[in-house]
């Protein structure tokens, strides 16, 4: 049995990678990743389909990647 967690959206990758990097040094850049990622992939959702899921989805990441930057960069 294959025990890797399915991602369903294909930006969740590097949303986690910044989400659980410990090292601070590291956090800026790979916030950075995820916010263009998130960014690409809400250009996509708003050309016209119906995705109101990952919408939500996204703009979540990209509100807790605000936060985020904000307790743990002071930016």
């Amino acid at each position: 049995m294959d025990t890797r967690k399915i991602r369903p959206y294909s930006w969740e990758g590097v949303y986690e990678a910044a989400v659980f990097e410990a090292n601070d040094s590291r956090l800026e850049e790979r916030i950075g990743v995820a916010e263009e990622a998130l960014m690409a992939r809400l250009l996509d959702l708003t050309d016209g389909q119906t995705h109101a899921a990952e919408l939500r989805a996204v703009e979540d990441a990209l509100k807790s990647l605000r936060g985020l930057k904000r307790e743990r960069l002071g930016l």
